[in-house]
């Protein structure tokens, strides 16, 4: 169960950061690239995060 969703929020952590990397080449009118880049980054760092600690915690049980 722990590396399904590990494995989903790894997905998630890149699909994060495809968008803010579409984004800011699209160029979106309104927002600031650099609050893209911070908040895209940030999302990405914390799910791609908890997927690695629920990967880690699965592999010291063994």
């Amino acid at each position: 169960m722990k590396e399904k969703i590990a494995d989903y929020l790894l997905g998630i952590s890149k699909l994060i950061f495809a968008g803010v990397v579409l984004s800011t080449i699209l160029q979106v009118e309104g927002v600031s690239k650099l609050v893209i880049l911070s908040i895209g980054v940030y999302a990405t760092m914390i799910f791609a995060g908890i997927a690695f600690m629920l990967i880690r915690s699965k592999q010291w049980k063994h």
